[in-house]
């Protein structure tokens, strides 16, 4: 009888991470001159590599149109492995260079900025550098749009935000409600009112980060809608804000922690019954203990404040 052949087992393919890059950018684009533009290579470098890839899985990852590109459904499946990979190759990079600079950890954070003194981003800092001396902490500051990229893609570790929706593969929670108080010049017509509502705002220039700020946005305007008003609003970094209100240039709608700054030009009126909420935000398979460690210490904080101010925050129904 003869003797059979011993079986011989193939070794996996690498897949080297500009290729996993390569996929993302043009199914986040759908187009491949688009995500070309995005990586800085040439269109014909991308598309090989997107075939390479494909022909490594055994997969078509996109349908190809006259007017860009349409992800597969597998290749639905493999985007939120591809983000992880990406993922884990840069905490594995942050961790070496905090151990080549003598650093224990780096905990890299993005907030809506700029944030008054004593605002729920400063009081869990606070908390959580008394426990973790030796943790360095980087806060950076993100469109709405871009937090979850970004988070996905490694390049944070956690998100304070206004954005209250819980994304797939994120791990979320609603912290606090936060009022909100109308900005006005110190000579506004209102400026001595006991309270504003978003209808005497309408037909004055409103200041306003629609880009930076699109959550609070949409509350704002679904208020003025449900009164029967539309916003006049002028697309307005959010560091520009204050000041442009206190020369007169408009009115505005800010969170009422702003107050704590203490602009002296400036007024802050409550807007009754107008309220955002402020969640915290991480990717759900970090085990990292410093991120847990910093979602402790905003929920700390979140209590804490609530009881403190009960005027400018309450905790969320439902929250630890």
């Amino acid at each position: 009888m003869p003797e059979t052949a011993p079986q011989v087992a193939h070794p996996e393919p690498d897949i080297e991470l500009r290729l996993l890059r390569a996929f993302l950018a043009v199914a986040e684009e759908g187009h491949f001159g688009h995500a070309a533009d995005r990586l800085r290579i040439a269109q014909s470098a991308l598309s090989r590599q997107v075939q390479q890839l494909e022909r490594l899985l055994g997969v078509v990852l996109f349908e190809r149109t006259p007017r860009g590109a349409v992800v597969t459904a597998t290749g639905r499946l493999i985007v939120p492995h591809a983000e992880r990979a990406l993922a884990q190759n840069r905490r594995i990079l942050h961790a070496a260079r905090s151990a080549a600079e003598g650093s224990d950890v780096l905990l890299t954070l993005s907030a809506p900025l700029p944030g008054p003194p004593g605002s729920l981003l400063a009081e869990a800092l606070r908390r959580f550098r008394g426990d973790h001396p030796n943790v360095r902490v980087s806060v950076t500051g993100l469109d709405d749009g871009d937090e979850s990229a970004a988070l996905a893609e490694g390049r944070i570790d956690a998100v304070l935000t206004w954005d209250e929706s819980n994304v797939g593969g994120f791990a979320s929670e609603i912290l606090v409600e936060e009022r909100t108080s109308a900005l006005l010049t110190q000579g506004h017509p209102r400026a001595d009112s006991l309270e504003v509502t978003v209808r005497d705002l309408a037909g004055e220039p409103f200041l306003f980060p629609l880009q930076e700020r699109r959550h609070c946005w949409e509350r704002l305007r679904v208020a003025a809608l449900a009164s029967g008003t539309e916003l006049t609003v002028i697309p307005t970094a959010p560091s520009a804000v204050a000041d442009l209100v206190a020369a007169g240039l408009g009115v505005s709608a800010v969170p009422s922690s702003f107050r704590f700054a203490a602009h002296p030009q400036v007024v802050h009126i409550p807007i009754p019954g107008l309220f955002h909420r402020m969640s915290v935000m991480w990717r759900g398979d970090d085990d990292s203990g410093s991120v847990a460690d910093f979602v402790a210490a905003c929920r700390a904080a979140a209590r804490d404040l609530a009881d403190a101010h009960p005027d400018v925050w309450r905790l969320h129904e439902g929250s630890p």
